[in-house]
C-alpha cells in the first residue's frame, strides 16, 4: 500500500511540474513574486500588444466624422442653347449630424472596452506569473526533499556495504539499499528536467533572458474578499453591453434623412433674359439643397434588430460570467480554508513527527535494534509525511492565487 501511494505521489508531482523550470545554474538571479509581476507587466509581449490595440481604438474615434467624398463635375457643350457653354459644379452628401455623434459614441465605448481588456490581461498575467512562481518553489521543495533522502540512502548504502563485508548482513540488504538510492536518483533527474522547462515558462511570461530564481516564499499571502463587482471579466462584458446599446442608437440614427448640398457655376452665352449679351465665361451661380430619404429601409430595420439581439447576448454573457465566478469563489474559499488548516496541522505536529521518526530509525538501526527492512519502512513513512506537506503547501498556494485573482485584492 505504501508503494502504491509513493508511485501516486510521483505521478502527481510529474503532472504538476509539467510546465518546467529555468535551468539550475549558478548564475540564477533571485526574484520575489512582486518583482516578477512588475517585470512581466513591463515586458510581456501579449500585454504590449493589447495596449497597442487600445491606441488603435483611441485613434479610431477621430474617424467617426466620416463624410463621403466631394463630387466635382465639369460640363462643356450645348447646355443651355445652340451656343457652347461650360458648367462647373460640386456636390456633397452628408448624414444627419446625429449619425456622426452616435458613431463617435460607439467608437468611444469600444475604446473603453479595449482599456478594460488591458486590465483583464494584466490580471491574467499576474495569475500566470504567480502560479508559475509557486510551481517552481514547489519543485524546489521536492528537490530538497529528494536530495536529503538521497543522502540518507547513500550513507546507509555505504554502511550496508561494510556490514556485508564483515558478515553482519546479507546481499539482500545491500541490494535493497542500492535500489532505493537509484530510484531516488532517477526521480531527482526527472524533477530537474521538468524544473528547467518551467523556468523557460517564467522567462517567457517576463519576456526576459535573465535566469530568475524565485525567492524562498513558501506560503502565498493574500486576503479574502467576497466582492466580484470589480472583476475585469465582468467589466469587459458590461462594456460590451454598453457598446451594443450605442450600436442600437447608431442604427436608429441612420434612419434619419441624409443631407445634400450642391453648388454650380454656369455660363449662358448669347442674349440673356435682361436683354444683355453674355459671353461663354462662367459667371452664373446656383445652389442646390436636398435630402435623401430611406424609402427602402428593410436593411436598416434588420440591423437595428440584430443590434438588439447582440445587446441581449452581451447581457446574458455578463450574467452567466458573474454567476460562474460567484460559484467559483465559494468553491475556492472552501478549498483555501481547508488547505490552510491542513498546512497548519502539518507544521504543528506532522513535520516534527517525521523528524523524530527519521532520527529514531537511524539510531535504532545503527544499534541493531531494527533490521534494514524496518528501517526502510520507517524512513519512507517520514519521507511520505514531508512529501505530503510539500503537496499541501502547493495546493494552498494554488487556491490562494486563484482566490486573489477572483477577488482582485491589491
Amino acid at each position: 500500500m505504501k508503494e502504491i501511494k509513493n508511485k501516486k505521489g510521483i505521478s502527481v508531482l510529474i503532472f504538476f511540474l509539467s510546465f518546467g523550470f529555468a535551468g539550475l545554474v549558478s548564475s540564477q538571479t533571485p526574484v520575489t513574486l512582486q518583482e516578477a509581476i512588475d517585470i512581466a507587466l513591463k515586458n510581456n509581449r501579449n500585454l504590449k500588444n493589447e495596449k497597442l490595440k487600445t491606441e488603435y481604438s483611441k485613434v479610431l474615434i477621430r474617424s467617426a466624422l466620416d463624410i463621403p467624398q466631394t463630387g466635382l463635375t465639369v460640363d462643356y457643350g450645348q447646355i443651355n442653347s445652340a451656343l457652347t457653354d461650360m458648367k462647373f459644379g460640386f456636390s456633397q452628401n452628408i448624414a444627419f449630424p446625429t449619425v456622426y455623434r452616435k458613431q463617435k459614441n460607439v467608437y468611444t465605448e469600444e475604446w473603453k472596452k479595449s482599456m478594460l481588456n488591458v486590465s483583464l490581461k494584466e490580471y491574467e498575467l499576474k495569475k500566470a506569473v504567480s502560479l508559475t512562481f509557486y510551481n517552481i518553489l514547489y519543485g524546489k521543495e521536492k528537490e530538497k526533499l529528494l536530495q536529503e533522502t538521497l543522502k540518507l540512502y547513500t550513507d546507509f548504502l555505504d554502511k550496508a556495504s561494510i556490514r556485508l563485508k564483515v558478515g553482519e548482513s546479507n546481499i539482500l540488504e545491500k541490494t535493497t539499499a542500492s535500489n532505493q538510492k537509484s530510484a531516488i536518483e532517477i526521480q531527482l533527474k526527472q524533477l530537474q528536467q521538468e524544473l528547467s522547462v518551467l523556468g523557460y515558462q517564467l522567462q517567457w511570461l517576463l519576456n526576459t533572458d535573465t535566469d530568475f530564481l524565485p525567492d524562498d516564499q513558501k506560503i502565498f499571502h493574500g486576503g479574502i474578499k467576497d466582492e466580484l463587482n470589480l472583476h475585469p471579466a465582468i467589466q469587459v462584458l458590461q462594456q460590451q453591453k454598453n457598446i451594443s446599446e450605442q450600436q442600437i442608437a447608431l442604427e436608429k440614427a441612420k434612419m434619419l434623412p441624409g443631407l445634400q448640398l450642391a453648388y454650380n457655376l454656369n455660363s449662358f452665352g448669347g442674349m440673356g433674359a435682361d436683354d444683355k449679351v453674355y459671353s461663354s465665361v462662367p459667371q452664373f451661380h446656383s445652389v442646390q439643397l436636398g435630402v435623401s430619404v430611406p424609402v427602402f429601409s428593410g436593411g436598416h430595420k434588420a440591423r437595428i434588430q440584430a443590434a438588439k439581439i447582440a445587446e441581449s447576448v452581451a447581457e446574458n454573457d455578463m450574467m452567466n460570467t458573474e454567476f460562474n465566478l460567484l460559484n467559483q469563489l465559494k468553491k475556492v474559499k472552501n478549498i483555501y480554508k481547508t488547505n490552510l488548516d491542513i498546512v497548519a496541522r502539518y507544521e504543528s505536529s506532522e513535520l516534527k513527527n517525521a523528524d523524530v521518526i527519521t532520527e529514531t530509525a537511524k539510531k535504532q538501526f545503527l544499534a541493531g535494534e531494527i533490521n534494514y527492512l524496518e528501517f526502510v519502512i520507517l524512513v519512507n513513512q517520514a519521507v511520505a509525511l514531508k512529501n505530503s506537506y510539500a503537496d499541501a503547501v502547493w495546493k494552498l498556494n494554488q487556491s490562494a492565487v486563484e482566490l486573489e485573482y477572483l477577488t482582485l485584492n491589491p
